[in-house]
């Protein structure tokens, strides 16, 4: 089911050189008062939707100098923590998360597909998280994003799902917003993939999400991306530009769209590459 969401870049920086890396690094951490304010806001929006999401994210939103105050205030606020991560520092912080939170951690592949991805030593940091958050009952899940280099990788991945307890498995496609040397699988391809990987998981109990590839874009619609600088985002991919900190989030959204109750069409935002494929 659909939520409105805030997809809080809380950091623009990470240990890694991912080749499929749709961000520009930087060196800024989003100030506390910020996170507060900024959040605040969105649940105070007015979404159509009851359900409201706050994932952190970056960057590595472990590596923002408060991460467990930005945890703390996020239960105050909405109940739960979600983020997604690459998993590396889950080890020195595993104390802060509470079984209610959710944590995606991303895998590309084997050992050598996602390390040859991601940078060496990256892909055992990934699976020792994992093990580790199954070990305290946390909630997590996998994001693998397929693409020319790791598709051979895909029932590795979900076996890896099924031994790390993970509860979903987020299949993502590959879109090369920037020039980082990998190749995009055809679109009517990854479609026919995900049918396969659907069945598969299905045996598992293991949950695959929608996705706006698939069900159209709710980026500026449902919710936005704001990042260290507060610039606000309609999502990550498409990176359009909505507006900037302080300005309200309200004033942002699409609203003609919300109004409609109608998204829009994927093939003209961040997918518009894929619409004759």
């Amino acid at each position: 089911m659909p939520q409105n969401f805030l997809d809080l870049h809380i950091v623009d920086y990470c240990q890694l050189q991912c080749r499929h890396c749709y961000l520009n690094k930087g060196s800024t951490s989003m100030p506390l008062d910020m996170v507060k304010n900024v959040c605040t806001d969105f649940l105070n929006t007015g979404f159509p939707l009851p359900e409201s999401t706050i994932i952190l994210s970056g960057g590595d939103p472990l590596l923002h100098p408060d991460f467990s105050g930005i945890c703390k205030m996020i239960r105050e606020l909405n109940g739960r923590v979600v983020l997604s991560t690459n998993g590396i520092l889950i080890s020195k912080v595993i104390d802060t998360f509470q079984s209610s939170d959710s944590v995606q951690v991303s895998v590309d592949g084997d050992r050598q597909t996602h390390d040859s991805i991601r940078g060496g030593g990256s892909y055992d940091c990934a699976v020792r998280a994992l093990h580790l958050l199954q070990e305290r009952h946390i909630p997590h899940c996998i994001s693998f994003t397929v693409n020319q280099e790791n598709r051979h990788c895909i029932d590795h991945v979900i076996n890896l799902c099924s031994e790390t307890g993970s509860y979903l498995f987020n299949f993502n496609f590959f879109q090369p917003i920037q020039n980082n040397n990998l190749e995009p699988i055809p679109y009517s391809q990854w479609i026919t993939l995900r049918q396969d990987v659907l069945r598969k998981l299905e045996k598992l109990h293991i949950l695959m999400p929608e996705i706006c590839l698939r069900t159209g874009c709710i980026a500026g619609i449902l919710g936005v991306s704001i990042l260290p600088d507060g610039t606000i985002w309609d999502c990550s991919r498409n990176q359009k530009i909505l507006g900037k900190y302080p300005q309200k989030i309200r004033e942002v959204l699409f609203w003609d769209k919300i109004q409609d109750k109608t998204s829009r069409d994927q093939f003209q935002t961040c997918c518009k590459r894929l619409h004759h494929e």
